[in-house]
């Protein structure tokens, strides 16, 4: 008996493909490849795995090959997925496990998307329905950022929410792989615009692929048009997402007082998003408003560890929040706390010299020019350029003398 068909839709994906395959093979019962007219490995890639492939010419409407997947598939449940992700064991025993109730339609799973080093996000998360019975009812609907949950909706069918993970790896690979799949999407956008006009999902997405272009003005206008669509009709941690992209512009463009009030409306929809409490936080720096920033920066840490019973939906790079959280403490005075920051941020993240730097600065405020001066060689070890530990490990020398 075929319980649980995994259905792909591809195209050119030789490089990534294997590790999808790799990590589905040894717990989905078939595996569905819908090529849209690949001209590198990918089929032979899809049959070193047993899959089953089929062609399919691109019209430009990623629903239509999704739904054309789904029509070859035999299992009671589907699973789609794409290329550039992958399952791990301990997600795919969850997969098996939640696919015994007899009571739901669909599955919800959480799609962790890694982002780019240097970045305050480490990965984001998105909740989809990506696991859904076999119907000849359920169909995908959206040119783009295409979607299963509104007919699995209008069928009366429960949705479970689920903890399960999706690695998706595309956005982390390169830049301007994430500018071509920007622009593409864009294309397909501004087409699915001329039939749909009145849905804020479209707009949020136009929103968003304006700002992954640069265009700041255009997905300021999105954004905007997304909210006035609203009617209460689409998930609110997706306005809070809306509101989320207001901010961080508002915030590019120094407009910190709407950045501020956007970043309140996103703890508001999406209280488990991090980044509301860390823009609040560098408006508050922004302003010499210290302590309002400890608060902040406190209350961030406490929605990325989970703290505050929610699962996050960004990850935020810990040893970054606790180097600010450090200099906000020591800004306001507080020398002592400012020094276990700095400490911490080490503990995330020991090859970076500015915590190093900066502890020696507490210490040697402290009085302590020996543990200041082993603080300035850890910096140095890590960046020989760096002038300020030059500058506290000569002071520490100078003062031996």
């Amino acid at each position: 008996m075929i319980q649980l068909s995994a259905c792909i839709i591809v195209k050119n994906e030789a490089f990534l493909l294997p590790y999808c395959l790799e990590s589905i093979s040894t717990f989905v019962d078939e595996i569905i490849v819908v090529d849209t007219g690949s001209t590198d490995e990918t089929i032979k890639i899809a049959r070193k795995y047993h899959a089953q492939v089929y062609q399919f010419p691109w019209t430009e409407d990623f629903s239509a090959a999704r739904n054309k997947s789904i029509m070859y598939a035999r299992g009671e449940w589907i699973l789609y997925i794409d290329a550039d992700e992958a399952i791990d064991r301990v997600n795919a025993s969850k997969i098996r496990d939640v696919m015994k109730r007899k009571d739901v339609m669909g599955i919800t799973i959480r799609q962790c998307i890694p982002q780019q080093i240097n970045n305050i996000a480490t990965a984001y998360y998105s909740e989809y329905c990506r696991i859904f019975r076999r119907h000849k009812d359920i169909r995908f609907v959206g040119k783009i950022h295409e979607q299963i949950l509104p007919s699995i909706e209008r069928l009366g069918g429960k949705v479970l929410r689920t903890d399960i993970v999706f690695n998706h790896w595309a956005y982390a690979i390169n830049e301007e792989k994430k500018r071509r799949r920007a622009a593409r999407n864009l294309r397909y956008l501004l087409l699915e615009l001329e039939n749909v006009q009145h849905d804020p999902f479209l707009y949020f997405n136009l929103g968003t692929t304006y700002c992954e272009l640069g265009k700041k003005d255009a997905a300021l206008r999105s954004f905007h048009h997304a909210l006035d669509l609203d009617k209460g009709n689409i998930k609110r941690e997706l306005i809070g997402q809306v509101h989320l992209g207001l901010a961080k512009l508002y915030l590019e463009l120094d407009n910190f007082a709407k950045a501020e009030y956007h970043a309140q409306m996103v703890s508001y929809y999406d209280p488990a998003n991090p980044l509301s409490a860390y823009i609040l936080a560098t408006v508050s720096v922004v302003n010499k408003q210290y302590k309002a920033a400890i608060v902040h920066l406190e209350h961030t840490i406490q929605i990325n560890k989970g703290e505050t019973g929610m699962l996050p939906s960004v990850e935020l790079n810990m040893a970054q929040i606790y180097l600010e959280l450090g200099s906000c403490r020591s800004a306001s005075g507080d020398i002592l706390d400012a020094e276990k920051d700095f400490a911490r941020s080490l503990e995330y993240n020991p090859l970076v010299a500015l915590p190093y730097v900066l502890l020696g600065n507490c210490r040697f405020l402290y009085g302590d020019k020996k543990e200041a001066e082993k603080m300035y060689e850890h910096a140095l070890a890590i960046d020989p350029s760096l002038e300020n530990a030059r500058y506290g490990l000569a002071a520490c020398l100078t003062n031996k003398k």
